[in-house]
């Protein structure tokens, strides 16, 4: 079970205030504090999934670009 969200970047913060705000226009009203604790809950299981895709693709990326790339001694210039 990955760890509780420490540090949360603007856009993090802005996507967590979001689903808070969307979560109230569907009810109609303010959320009560266990409706707003669970809407959260699974607004940082989504930002922690979507790092953990990131880790992952970043680490594919990684791996085909050194996969890729094989370094060659240019060949001099002959006449």
């Amino acid at each position: 079970m990955p760890k509780r969200l420490t540090v949360v970047s603007k856009p993090e913060k802005q996507f967590l205030d979001d689903a808070v705000f969307a979560a109230e226009r569907a009810k109609g009203k303010k959320l009560s504090g266990p409706e707003r604790q669970e809407v959260l809950r699974v607004a940082r299981q989504q930002l922690l999934s979507q790092r953990v895709a990131e880790k992952a693709k970043q680490a594919r990326f990684e791996e085909r670009q050194a996969a890729e790339f094989t370094w060659n001694k240019p060949k001099p210039f002959r006449r």
